[in-house]
């Protein structure tokens, strides 16, 4: 008797170590689990902490970029129109040989608010919102159309706007940014745009010209605006492709993952 009260108790004390070692091997799995648990909140803050800051410099970015797009246009295009016009205003005012008549210098007027306009447009993101992201570079092409020495070709069979307006504004900047460097730089008189779609699952902005190329490494460690290409495309989850080699123009293609739950407006 006294051997089987032993052997029970044996099993009652092996046992109650067993569980004991169960229940604290339980709270320390769930200890660690909430401790990688807090840890993984951490970092998933940490990581929105800093995409909301490369966000708001991204904008700060856009936004001297764009101030410094306004000041071009006004001091190399609209205010020289207004000068002609002056010019004209005076020539027709003291009646000297060969001045315009009053209605060719209304039309110039005319042109130079048009001008404004355009320059007004281009600059609002409520344009996009509006029309969506294919109509409102179809429209910041007819103005880049106007520019005589290049030849533009645009091939695009989209009909849906597929990205939310914050998404559209970057890829449009974006997309401004790099006519931009074309006008500054390229010295190009052909430049081709295609955008299209894959399956309905990527998107795909190319824009080539034909200008002077430049050296892919050197360019991304001396350009800003190179830089600030790809910044902005990393911001939204867009890639950039660039080929470019001197003598042989530039090709660069913008793409990107179309969300399913994103389909906003047909164009």
């Amino acid at each position: 008797m006294n051997n089987t009260n032993k052997e029970i108790f044996f099993v009652i004390a092996v046992g109650g170590a067993i569980a004991f070692l169960l229940v604290g091997f339980i709270v320390s799995l769930l200890f660690f689990y909430q401790r990688k648990k807090f840890k993984q909140a951490e970092q998933i803050r940490e990581i929105r902490e800093d995409y909301q800051k490369e966000l708001a410099n991204s904008h700060i970015e856009m936004q001297e970029s764009t101030m410094k797009h306004i000041g071009i246009e006004l001091h190399d295009n609209i205010k020289h129109q207004l000068l002609v016009s002056k010019i004209s205003l005076d020539g027709f005012v003291n009646n000297t040989p060969d001045s315009k008549s009053l209605s060719e210098i209304s039309n110039d007027l005319n042109s130079i608010i048009d001008e404004i306009k355009e320059l007004s447009h281009s600059l609002q993101t409520d344009r996009i919102s509006y029309f969506g992201l294919i109509e409102t570079i179809e429209k910041e092409l007819l103005k880049f159309n106007k520019i005589k020495k290049i030849n533009l070709s645009y091939e695009s069979n989209l009909k849906i706007n597929y990205f939310d307006l914050q998404k559209s504004t970057f890829i449009f900047r974006i997309f401004q940014e790099i006519l931009q460097n074309v006008l500054k730089h390229a010295n190009a008189t052909e430049v081709k745009i295609k955008i299209y779609h894959e399956n309905e699952e990527m998107y795909y902005l190319e824009i080539g010209d034909n200008g002077d190329g430049f050296d892919i490494d050197e360019k991304k460690h001396a350009g800003i605006g190179l830089t600030n290409i790809y910044n902005r495309a990393k911001l939204i989850g867009a890639t950039i492709q660039l080929k470019s080699s001197i003598g042989h123009g530039t090709n660069i293609q913008l793409s990107m993952p179309i969300p399913p739950d994103e389909i906003l407006i047909e164009a």
